[in-house]
């Protein structure tokens, strides 16, 4: 999880104990911390790995994680209370140069680790929150570092509420690495099944993806138990094989790349469009119903700083109508794509799902991101809504 959808994650969290008293169960992705311990030193940079070096390790190689500061937890019965941060660790967290903790990771695995720490408050008690993002390559100390309780090539991740250490015996070695494997195996998935919905359909097992575009091969590697690729030389001349499989699939013949239950065993992949159009809304649509229920006045240029924002355009305005289509990243494609609205005509759009609202509606709801996002703070609405 990235550290937008974090904080969107950790201002829920926080609303809850706020307003119900509710607190969410410590599990892979929230930890609780009740106070810093100083190991006798003053450098709060060294103090702040020191404490919290090895946690932001093991869940930027888990799924990412939440830290809340300042609360307790009961250890027998898991009770959780916030009790706040003393003032000495207030001091020593507000003091903390994410820049510099991020070039100590650097150091330490040369890989980047991106994390966030900020304040917040609930009555008169002071507390702080750790956001640590999903980082996709395993992050391994290249040395030993005593002071953080890492040690050299050690893989370091989040299992059952703790820290584990992946590679200590073969048995946990083996289990983390099938839950990389998963997770590659469900972001694959992911990906071609919104190109070709019927891949529910198939095994796995039984799928051959040929991507001519960037002569690559996709398949089930028996040998590692997962999906992997590989570089191929494909001949695209109007006589090499690849051109003549895919006139054959046009004229119809495609059943003959089956199996015995008659599922297709091969999928040729160039520049494929899904075969099953989804359902899409307009982005004046999207503004319309985004205003029926936020507490602040937007504009459609604010809407767009909000896309930048949330990492689903590269750049801060478009045009709706012909945009390039480089300006969408398609790892957000389930908020936000480029759909053909006329074939002839060729008129292409920037379109949206459904699902993209509510996301919207809390980002503008939270006068917390205001001035990162638009330079300054929202107008609240003051009429009432009818």
């Amino acid at each position: 999880m990235n550290l937008d959808l974090l904080k969107l994650e950790v201002i829920e969290i926080i609303d809850k104990i706020k307003n119900f008293g509710l607190y969410t169960k410590e599990n892979d992705f929230i930890d609780y911390k009740l106070k810093l311990n100083y190991f006798g030193i003053v450098d709060e940079t060294e103090i702040f790995l020191r404490n919290f070096g090895k946690d932001i390790l093991s869940f930027a190689n888990n799924k990412g994680g939440i830290i809340l500061i300042g609360f307790d937890e009961n250890s027998a019965t898991k009770e959780i209370s916030d009790a706040g941060l003393e003032d000495s660790d207030l001091k020593i967290l507000n003091k903390i140069d994410l820049n510099i903790i991020s070039q100590k990771f650097d150091s330490i695995t040369k890989c980047t680790v991106k994390i966030d720490l900020q304040q917040f408050q609930i009555t008169s008690r002071k507390f702080y929150y750790l956001l640590i993002e999903k980082n996709n390559d395993v992050t391994i100390p290249i040395s030993d570092f005593k002071d953080y309780k890492l040690g050299k090539g050690e893989i370091v991740h989040r299992v059952s509420g703790k820290n584990e250490v992946a590679n200590e015996s073969s048995q946990k070695l083996n289990r983390f690495l099938q839950l990389k494997a998963n997770e590659k195996n469900k972001e694959f998935m992911q990906i071609w099944s919104k190109l070709l919905p019927e891949i529910f359909d198939i095994n796995p097992k039984e799928i051959l993806m040929i991507n001519p575009k960037i002569n690559k091969i996709y398949g089930y590697n028996q040998k590692d138990n997962n999906l992997s690729s590989s570089e191929i030389d494909i001949d695209k001349s109007e006589t090499g094989a690849f051109n003549i499989i895919l006139n054959a699939i046009s004229a119809g013949e495609i059943g003959k790349i089956s199996d015995t239950e008659g599922k297709p065993l091969y999928k040729i992949v160039g520049e494929i469009k899904s075969s099953s159009p989804r359902d899409y809304i307009s982005l004046s649509t999207l503004q319309s119903e985004i205003k029926r229920d936020v507490k602040y006045n937007f504009t459609n240029p604010q809407l767009k700083l909000i896309f930048k924002f949330l990492e689903w355009t590269t750049v801060d305005n478009f045009e709706v109508d012909k945009p390039k289509e480089d300006i969408l990243n398609p790892k957000y494609s389930n908020y936000i794509w480029i759909e053909n609205i006329d074939t002839i005509k060729q008129k292409i759009k920037v379109v949206f799902s459904k699902e993209a609202i509510n996301l919207l509606i809390d980002v503008i709801n939270n006068n917390n991101f205001h001035v990162k996002i638009f330079g300054k703070n929202l107008n609240l609405i003051t009429t009432n809504k009818k």
